[in-house]
């Protein structure tokens, strides 16, 4: 993006933190009460639950924009970027849950009479995520089933897979009655500045391998160039520079780790144009060059084969 707009300072980070839990074991549990620490776009590996008690903000989820409220529950799929963001002084207290992708294949495959993946009974797949809105009496059975459930992975007892096992089906059934009335059953009406925001997201992902311009924004949602800055760094906490070169970082590193395709071709199919643009870009928000992320992020996958994990 160009003309005016506040400069930015490029990050994005694989959230290492969840996956070396996921690694030692393939359920986590923890009641947050701390302020956000996570200030940039990340993905990781197994799916997240995301269950706000107190508090409100927002949450970048791949393309969509979900607000965040006492009662929302947020569910995201393995490797799609997102991040939660609160402007606010006061605490955002949330429970999250990350399940590993085999381990929910293995629930699949003990539903002898279930044709669907288990997460395609909860996440639209056109948007990899879900968002539910719980009334009162759901807050409090949820509540009460993760406060349970932290316990159970805090104090390991000769039946304790069993007991883990329950709780996560009991949260499965959760959320699959949430759909009864849809994963936006109960969500307040949607602000006009809420709307253009999402759509902002939405256009950036789509075509962030592209040269954009503000001014494409513009034509699209007709408010002034300050406006639109505005409004935006005050949904997401970040500039729409921002966004956009962390999301085309996201891509860059997830192409460097998962194929073979030459740097040089990469900086192209991601939206950064020149090699000497990419490079610049990519060292300034990793602190290393594409070519020596790939070689370390294979190494990584080289010793996390080794790796034994509990099940």
């Amino acid at each position: 993006m160009g003309h005016a707009e506040p400069e930015f300072s490029p990050s994005f980070a694989l959230d290492e933190y969840t996956n070396r839990f996921l690694t030692e074991y393939p359920v986590n549990c923890q009641l947050r009460t701390a302020p956000l620490s996570q200030r940039m776009l990340h993905a990781h590996n197994g799916f997240e639950f995301y269950f706000c008690l107190d508090g409100s903000g927002s949450y970048i989820v791949g393309d969509r924009l979900y607000p965040l409220k006492a009662g929302t529950l947020t569910i995201i799929r393995p490797h799609v970027v997102h991040r939660p963001f609160t402007g606010k002084t006061e605490p955002l207290h949330r429970f999250v849950v990350s399940i590993d992708e085999a381990y929910m294949d293995a629930i699949k495959a003990a539903c002898f009479g279930s044709a669907l993946p288990i997460s395609s009974l909860f996440i639209d797949d056109e948007y990899q995520s879900a968002h539910y809105f719980l009334s009162t009496p759901q807050q409090s059975k949820l509540a009460n089933l993760l406060s349970e459930l932290e316990l159970q992975l805090q104090n390991k007892t000769p039946y304790g897979e069993l007991a883990v096992l329950k709780s996560i089906a009991e949260l499965l059934m959760l959320i699959i009655e949430l759909q009864k009335t849809g994963p936006a059953g109960m969500n307040p009406a949607e602000s006009e500045d809420e709307r253009i925001v999402g759509g902002v997201l939405s256009y950036l992902t789509a075509h962030y391998q592209e040269k954009l311009q503000v001014e494409d924004l513009l034509r699209l949602y007709p408010v002034s160039r300050s406006r639109l800055f505005y409004i935006f760094k005050e949904a997401t906490g970040n500039t729409i520079k921002q966004f956009l070169t962390d999301y085309r970082l996201n891509q860059a590193k997830r192409l460097l780790v998962e194929s073979a395709i030459p740097v040089s071709e990469i900086a192209l199919l991601t939206g950064f144009g020149d090699m000497s643009h990419f490079f610049h870009v990519f060292k300034r928000g990793t602190g290393l060059s594409p070519k020596k992320y790939r070689s370390e992020a294979a190494g990584s996958v080289k010793r996390q084969s080794g790796t034994t994990r509990i099940t």
